[in-house]
């Protein structure tokens, strides 16, 4: 069985795990910072299930689904269990979980929406590197997809990042609860591989499908 679908079903595995954990906790506690990150994570593991079952074989459905759930809406669904998490004043955080709802209900009917050549599908090479050849778009409807993977990854990225970063400072600076520091610094890193991954698979370096699902969309396709 090939590595990379093996790191596929492990992570579906792992993050489904995760998720629910997430969620359980989300109904003890009733924050709505943990039902947001459960959701980014449940949309992860969809993201990697649909790689499973795109590795040998193509369906248009699981195709789309791996787009919207790994290259578009985690992000900023994770951001937005961060802005809620921190923002706990006003109304800003509703309102970036009206933007994040908005947008991946659009970005969902705009993939589902999508031009797709099966033909162009290679069985056993990550979809990272050949979703640009399946999706048929061109002109306006390929530049609409690239801006809502842009726009999107952006946003989610920054603030997940931008608040991990800004929690380990407050322990840091306060001298307390110091491996929250630590964990917040994980958290950062981890937000940052999935960018640098895509990067790399777009200058010709193998990278895995776990990350490419993510962000390889918003970092490959303005050149594509």
């Amino acid at each position: 069985m090939s590595s990379s679908l093996l790191i596929s079903l492990a992570t579906t595995v792992i993050t489904a795990v995760f998720a629910l954990m997430v969620f359980a906790r989300y109904l003890t506690k009733r924050r709505w910072y943990l039902l947001a990150w459960s959701v980014g994570l449940a949309l992860f593991s969809l993201g990697t299930a649909a790689q499973v079952v795109l590795f040998d074989q193509f369906s248009e459905l699981w195709f789309k689904l791996w787009y919207w759930a790994g290259a578009l809406v985690v992000a900023p669904w994770l951001g937005q269990g961060t802005v809620f998490l921190l923002v706990r004043k006003g109304n800003r955080a509703w309102i970036s979980f009206w933007f994040v709802a908005g947008m991946s209900a659009l970005s969902l009917a705009v993939i589902l929406g999508a031009g797709v050549a099966p033909n162009a599908y290679q069985p056993g090479v990550d979809l990272s590197a050949q979703f640009g050849d399946i999706f048929t778009a061109t002109g306006a409807e390929k530049t609409v997809r690239t801006v809502l993977a842009i726009v999107l990854n952006t946003y989610g990225t920054v603030l997940l990042v931008g608040g991990a970063v800004y929690s380990a400072y407050l322990f840091w600076r306060k001298r307390v609860l110091l491996h929250r520091v630590v964990g917040n610094v994980f958290i950062a890193a981890g937000g940052c591989c999935p960018p640098w991954a895509a990067r790399l698979s777009c200058l010709g370096t193998r990278t895995s499908n776990t990350w490419g699902s993510w962000r390889a969309a918003s970092s490959c396709s303005p050149a594509s």
